[in-house]
């Protein structure tokens, strides 16, 4: 079944207490997901892109302003699931029990929900390491057991959290045309935290951009590569523009001058 739900911010504003005094973390911040849209965040350490996923994912209350769910009028369903940067999966299940998880509190079948969380951990690079244990996993590959398993969930909207953060750039490449590949079967709302600007535009129909704490938009960039996408895309020059864009949006290049898209 396909789900589409569109999550809205208003206003919001977050702030933590620590024993320097408060910390803004997010202030009147106001953006709308797009049924079916690959959204990426992309902004300074610190900027509150975290905090954002865990407000949108119900884990925290914002202190101010308010978070909306609307479902598609033709399906009520408005499970959003977050892929965190640490503690996500269960610790005495091997990498195919958490992979199929969600399959199993839905009740599809044992040889079914393992057959399918096979072939996700295959893609995701798990092949033969099906019945490791988290406590053997490099912390990247807990993210991305998270991601096979958020898949398999089949929730309305994915949250992601710098899944691929802790990868080499090869492993990172091939898992990001992973993560391309499954997207593609269903087109999934997906909101996506990244450092990264060039893995930000390989995968996202948006981007937006937040300021420096406490966390804003301050440009939203599209992004109207064709897909499907592979990474041979990062060496256009279209793909070289946007990526000039979103770093002079983030303030990285002092000296470049700002394009348009």
């Amino acid at each position: 079944m396909e789900r589409h739900v569109r999550l809205r911010c208003s206003q919001l504003g977050v702030t933590f207490e620590s024993v320097h005094g408060p910390v803004r973390a997010l202030d009147n911040l106001t953006l709308e997901t797009r049924e079916r849209e690959f959204l990426s965040i992309v902004g300074p350490s610190g900027c509150g892109k975290t905090t954002l996923l865990r407000v949108l994912a119900g884990t925290l209350v914002p202190g101010e302003g308010e978070v909306s769910r609307i479902p598609s009028p033709s399906d009520p369903n408005q499970a959003v699931l977050l892929v965190s940067q640490e503690r996500s999966l269960f610790p005495w299940m091997t990498v195919l029990e958490n992979a199929a998880f969600g399959c199993e509190m839905q009740g599809v079948p044992r040889r079914q929900r393992e057959s399918r969380a096979r072939e996700h951990l295959r893609r995701l690079g798990f092949a033969g390491r099906e019945r490791a244990y988290p406590h053997e996993l490099s912390l990247g590959m807990k993210q991305r057991v998270a991601v096979a398993r958020c898949f398999l969930s089949d929730p309305a909207v994915m949250l992601m959290d710098e899944p691929f953060a802790a990868l080499d750039c090869e492993r990172r490449l091939h898992l990001q045309q992973a993560l391309l590949d499954l997207w593609e079967q269903n087109h999934k709302t997906v909101v996506f935290v990244t450092h990264d600007v060039e893995e930000a535009i390989l995968l996202s129909d948006r981007i937006l951009v937040f300021s420096r704490q406490p966390g804003r938009v301050v440009a939203e960039v599209p992004v109207r590569l064709p897909r499907p996408r592979a990474s041979a895309v990062t060496m256009t020059e279209e793909f070289l523009l946007l990526k000039r864009l979103v770093a002079s949006k983030l303030g990285l290049y002092a000296g470049w001058s700002e394009v348009t898209a």
